[in-house]
């Protein structure tokens, strides 16, 4: 029966001071023995026995007599047995001490404690407390454990009655317990194990409470505050060591000279006999070209990044300045930071990755847009020169998702800070994430790779996809308020920084009366779209139902000289004509009359795309064509949306191959039943 409550195994005492006391391992060993009910009688204070001996076999114990219940009776050889089965127990926690000094040679529970403490010094003798000189603090280990272990130390060092110990000639009459003066030497020894100067720091920045309250007292808010109080003391230390470095810089010696700036003096004329109080810049015997090259050393600032057509047509002049004074100076490159887009909810957050941050910090609007919990912290943040302070609202703790992977931050919250969220080492290490800045990649783990920054390669894809249609789940959804959707976005639609608009799907036989979702703006987050419900009812989706139209607002796909054959400049002028002319593709362009509403451009009408065959216009028969001709043509032409050259006197001269016939009075040709519009020109007189 008592090994189906065999204690389990425990922590084992040892010599070295740990952050458990004595009394706890003891009082956790008594309440694990006392669920055997055959072991209580023997834990309880006060009990004895006698040592096992060839002639007290029995310990002194005697059979149970009738005032015990019957079923309750036990003789002296089951309780003998039961007290040395718990007597075992005890000593396998001591393994250092003889085994029979717990099992045959005690005689109570409390013989048995004060033996353990003898054995380990768990008591104030003098021996004992000179050992508390011997805690240090290990640069591995944490302040909290060493505080423990200073208090253990200090609470098993406490005097006991009936412990055989005097102080002053005097027996101790009662225990004695933790004061509130030796908590505040304990907490003051804390500190000063952990720097020799943090007592003084401590008393500087909480001087003003330490006048109504204890030391002990205002230990919580020391321990949240003690990363900060030592980032400063090194920082007291490096500014420390920065000014001994400089003092041992040999002084210059005293000049009896003017300095330069006031002393004018033109090497040039000084040479030739001439007046030379005047600097070499403005000395007129300068010739021109080292004057312009002077000019532009000062003027680096102004520098300008050259052109490589520039220079191409510098080769051409006459003039050999820049190959007789080459340029030497050069602008810094400045790179994108490292950065990773993660989901909190459904609101789209950027990560700026610092490695050399050595906190994590957010700013206060992005919090409060996030909704995030802020709670207040004593800390200080500065920034990366570790002088220039940030207001610190508070911190706060969250959770974000990207992918299968979830992201912890716990950061400060501050005021003006240059990125939303800034992720520094301790988001590094707590998320696994490192970062590869000659791949621009970021690396969540081992497996998992994700490329940050804008992509310089071309494609040799040339499909573009206009817009993508989000469709529901193969199973009916409800979509609660406040809940959102997860929309996978084709891969060819996907680069590393997308932003896409969304709005409502709507079709000539289905009308979404709720007009979900709103037009809108989101980011995507590897390769996904989360549309929140942000309305005060329930949506529900039918199965596969096409909800939401997903479109583009730039893609690399479409680009000027993909295969790079252009010179630099002529690709600029390219791109120069193409923003001057972007109006062109405006649905609203300036001119038009508005006679037949505003112009659209619609891809596959209908709910269903009609198959066509592939690099091939769709086929029409011979009646749609005449239909199409007579009367979608005839109609804009009679409200005056365009007209005939013949018209408006200009002068067409049509082509006549040998496969097109000649239609003398149309501007509309009829080829195999296919149509082919040669001109049409746009009434942009308004009405």
């Amino acid at each position: 029966m008592a090994s189906s409550t065999r204690a389990p195994k425990q922590w084992c005492l040892t010599k070295i001071e740990t952050v458990n006391t004595f009394e706890n391992w003891r009082q956790n060993l008594i309440y694990t023995l006392s669920l055997d009910k055959n072991f209580a009688p023997f834990l309880v204070s006060g009990t004895k026995w006698e040592k096992k001996t060839k002639t007290t076999t029995h310990r002194g114990f005697a059979n149970d007599g009738e005032e015990v219940q019957e079923a309750n009776r036990k003789t002296r050889e089951q309780k003998v047995s039961m007290l040395e089965l718990m007597l075992g127990q005890i000593a396998n926690y001591c393994p250092i001490i003889s085994r029979n000094t717990i099992v045959k040679n005690s005689t109570s529970i409390d013989n048995i404690w004060q033996t353990i403490r003898l054995h380990y010094g768990f008591q104030i003798t003098g021996a004992h407390f000179v050992d508390f000189d011997a805690i240090h603090y290990d640069p591995g280990e944490r302040p909290e454990d060493l505080y423990q272990r200073l208090m253990a130390f200090i609470e098993d060092s406490l005097l006991r009655k009936d412990m055989g110990i005097t102080h002053h000639d005097e027996d101790i009459g009662d225990d004695e317990e933790l004061s509130p003066t030796l908590e505040n030497l304990v907490i003051l020894t804390w500190l000063r194990l952990i720097h020799p100067e943090l007592p003084k720091l401590i008393k500087q920045r909480y001087g003003t409470e330490l006048r109504a309250r204890t030391l002990a007292s205002i230990k919580p808010e020391i321990s949240q505050a003690l990363e900060s109080l030592l980032e400063e003391l090194r920082t007291t230390e490096d500014a420390k060591s920065m000014r001994a470095a400089v003092k041992r810089f040999p002084k210059t010696k005293q000049s009896s000279f003017v300095p330069r700036s006031n002393f004018k003096s033109c090497p040039m004329c000084k040479s030739a006999g001439r007046p030379d109080r005047h600097f070499l810049s403005q000395c007129t015997y300068l010739p021109q070209q080292d004057r312009q090259f002077m000019a532009k050393a000062r003027a680096v600032s102004e520098i300008h990044d050259i052109d490589e057509c520039d220079l191409d047509n510098n080769d051409n002049n006459d003039s050999t300045f820049q190959d007789q004074f080459p340029v030497a100076s050069n602008r810094v490159q400045i790179q994108q930071s490292p950065y990773i887009d993660a989901y909190y909810g459904h609101n789209p957050t950027r990560f700026t990755i610092d490695s050399g941050a050595t906190g994590n910090m957010i700013r206060a609007s992005a919090a409060t847009k996030l909704n995030a919990k802020i709670t207040s912290s004593s800390q200080s943040a500065h920034q990366a020169d570790g002088s220039s302070p940030l207001t610190v609202v508070g911190e706060t703790r969250l959770t974000f998702t990207r992918d299968k992977h979830q992201l912890y931050f716990e950061g400060l919250v501050v005021e003006n800070l240059d990125s939303d969220i800034l992720a520094g080492i301790p988001f590094m290490e707590k998320n696994d994430i490192s970062i590869r800045p000659a791949r621009r990649q970021v690396l969540i783990g081992n497996d998992c790779v994700y490329k940050y920054g804008s992509s310089a390669n071309g494609t040799s894809n040339c499909a573009v996809r206009r817009a993508h249609v989000a469709r529901a789940p193969s199973d009916a959804t409800t979509l609660w308020p406040g809940d959102y959707i997860d929309v996978k976005i084709p891969t060819d639609m996907v680069s590393t920084d997308d932003i896409f608009f969304i709005e409502p799907h709507k079709n000539d036989s289905y009308e979404n009366l709720n007009s979900w979702p709103e037009p809108s703006l989101v980011s995507s987050v590897a390769g996904n779209l989360r549309i929140p419900n942000l309305t005060d009812e329930p949506l529900v989706l039918k199965r596969n139902e096409h909800f939401c139209n997903a479109q583009v607002l730039h893609s690399d796909l479409v680009r000027v000289d993909p295969d790079g054959l252009l010179q630099p400049c002529i690709k600029e002028k390219f791109k120069s004509l193409l923003r001057q002319y972007d109006n062109v593709f405006n649905p609203t362009f300036k001119g038009y009359n508005g006679a037949v509403g505003a112009l659209e451009a619609k891809v596959n009408m209908g709910p269903v795309q009609p198959p066509q065959r592939k690099g091939r216009i769709p086929q029409y028969s011979k009646n749609a064509a005449d239909t199409f001709t007579g009367k979608k043509f005839n109609e804009p032409e009679d409200i005056g949306v365009f007209k005939k050259p013949e018209d408006i006197g200009v002068t067409v001269e049509y082509l006549n191959p040998s496969f097109l016939i000649k239609k003398s009075q149309m501007e509309v040709f009829d080829l195999s039943q296919h149509l082919l519009m040669l001109a049409a020109t746009v009434n942009l007189n308004p009405h």
